[in-house]
């Protein structure tokens, strides 16, 4: 991972543009340093940003020890604080069992000249570094490449030293701290020379040609705005592909990741996520043209104080989204759509309101618009809002459960204009929320259609100590508690015509007379006469009961038979 930032106006494609006369390649983190850079060409880095960025560690961050690359090795650790979270978002603590010396070191999957490092403190400055060395791993043993006795900064400390060899594991080594028995940090960045540049400026951006795919190798960057709109996408025709993240600002204020407008299309191969702070106006994708948006990927209004819509509509076209779409579970204001505009948005996945503050977090928010949602995949709603919210004319599909919380209804529509045509099933919460508010109301009806209520063994109650069982109020066209085929009468149709009984049952003239039968009783009768008649009734068969009694001889005529055999003699 190297940092590459623009130092003139211009194209992507011009070595000019880019600070060494070279273009930016997979790997790299590009910041626009206050110029507009037209991407012009296909392109692979791990991230754009236009936020101040002077420096970019060589160790992305860790999510384990091994993700999303290289290795994490350390000497010891707390369970709760492991040892890669010092290259990710967390805390690597040496418990109080392992005090100093204590070591955290990180292998590269191919050998890097670092020359500046920086640490952070996390839990207590007391448990900050004071004495420790930065060594690197000659394939046999640790060599020492810097060496600090007495730091004086208790919560950070940036050390830079001379070296020219490339070494692929490189480690903090801690022989004392500020005063407790442990170690902890909380950041531990590594670059190489060309990784700390110390002159980026925040500003300019990225203007998007049509017909260019714009790759991201970033597991949590991707695209990141900095005090101003990050990508400007204004093409008329054509289609344009980003592979990545989009992501909001990480200040406050009126920016965009992606500002997109114009006619032509732009698909998204990647989450859609704000924050982790902003405001009210920091989204990922503010959308005013008439182009198609297809996202491959969640949607997500991130934690994060402030963390802004995820996806802000003003435009007219069509909006596809596969994946689910969520609200902010943080403080702040957070919808995962916000749309104001006569469009269609289109979702195939899963729906949910957030947690934080009432109206101002749903999953979408459909205001001031006429519009088409279609969505397949189900509906949640949070404790404190809707995961679906819309106070207008229009039209909304849903082919999936609306389950609704203890406080929230899943979806609400109170404009009597609308038109809401759901399928089912309709959850309720644990204590007898209704899974939907509105006005009017179509079912199409499936074999999953019923209405969930709570009875009511608990009075009402919001939270009693005993939940109340649920009870179904179910659909003749569904399967769930309904009759299996298998119970039903063969040849009989119900569930609406759409299933038919497989159970056969015996005519009553083929049971025993007096046997009940169905709602009927057998009326077959067996006397020694039918009994007679059947056994005799066949006299051609060899050995049957027929054959036997024609050839039974009677005494007469074995005496006329022993007569006749007298005489002759």
């Amino acid at each position: 991972m190297a940092l590459r930032v623009a130092v003139a106006t211009g194209n992507w494609s011009n070595p000019a543009t880019w600070n060494g006369g070279v273009l930016p390649g997979p790997g790299d983190v590009v910041a626009s340093n206050n110029f507009t850079v037209t991407i012009d060409q296909n392109i692979n880095v791990d991230s754009l940003t236009n936020a101040a960025t002077a420096s970019v560690s060589a160790v992305p961050t860790m999510t384990s020890y091994t993700t999303p690359s290289g290795i994490v090795t350390v000497s010891a650790e707390d369970a709760i604080y492991p040892g890669w979270q010092a290259f990710g978002s967390g805390i690597w603590k040496a418990p109080n069992s392992a005090s100093p010396p204590a070591w955290v070191a990180y292998e590269f999957t191919s050998p890097k000249v670092i020359t500046s490092y920086i640490i952070s403190g996390g839990l207590n400055t007391g448990a900050f570094p004071k004495d420790f060395t930065f060594e690197a791993w000659t394939g046999s043993s640790w060599t020492v490449l810097h060496t600090v006795v007495g730091n004086s900064n208790s919560s950070t400390y940036t050390g830079t030293f001379s070296n020219t060899t490339a070494y692929i594991k490189y480690r903090i080594n801690v022989t004392a701290v500020f005063g407790q028995n442990y170690v902890n940090i909380d950041v531990f960045a590594m670059y190489a020379t060309n990784d700390f540049t110390g002159t980026s400026t925040a500003g300019g951006g990225f203007i998007l040609n049509s017909g260019v795919t714009t790759t991201l190798t970033s597991p949590t960057g991707g695209i990141v705005a900095g005090p101003t709109t990050c990508v400007t996408y204004s093409a008329s025709t054509g289609t344009t592909t980003i592979n990545g993240i989009v992501r909001g600002s990480l200040t406050t204020g009126s920016v965009y990741g992606i500002n997109y407008s114009g006619a032509a299309n732009l698909n998204i191969n990647g989450a859609v996520t704000s924050g982790p702070t902003g405001n009210t106006n920091s989204f990922p994708i503010i959308k005013s043209g008439t182009g198609t948006l297809t996202i491959v990927g969640n949607v997500t209004a991130a934690v994060g104080t402030n963390a802004g819509t995820a996806i802000y509509n003003s435009g007219t076209g069509t909006i596809n989204i596969t994946g689910n779409v969520y609200a902010t579970d943080n403080s702040g204001y957070g919808h995962g759509i916000q749309n104001i505009a006569n469009c269609t948005i289109n979702i195939t996945g899963n729906v949910y309101g957030g947690n934080i503050n009432a109206g101002s977090s749903l999953g979408v928010f459909n205001s001031q618009s006429v519009s088409t949602i279609n969505i397949v995949g189900n509906v949640y709603s949070s404790t404190i809002n809707q995961g679906l919210y819309t106070n207008f004319a229009g039209y909304l599909s849903i082919i999936g459960s609306l389950v609704a919380s203890n406080g929230q209804a899943a979806v609400f529509s109170g404009n009597s204009s609308a038109i809401n045509i759901f399928s089912g099933p309709f959850i309720c919460s644990p204590y007898g929320f209704f899974p939907y508010q509105v006005v009017r109301m179509h079912l199409i009806p499936t074999t999953s259609s019923y209405i969930e209520f709570r009875d009511e063994t608990t009075n009402g109650a919001v939270s009693p100590s005993a939940v109340a069982p649920a009870t179904r109020l179910v659909s003749p066209a569904t399967l769930v508690d309904n009759l299996a085929v298998s119970d039903v009468r063969f040849g009989t149709t119900y569930a609406l015509g759409t299933l038919t009984g497989t159970l056969r049952m015996p005519s009553a003239n083929q049971v025993t007379f007096g046997i009940p039968v169905d709602n009927t009783f057998g009326n077959a009768v067996l006397t020694a006469a039918s009994v007679w008649d059947y056994l005799i009734s066949n006299i051609t068969v060899e050995n049957s009961i027929g054959m036997r009694l024609k050839n039974v001889s009677t005494p007469q005529i074995t005496g006329e038979q022993l007569e006749a055999f007298l005489r002759l003699d």
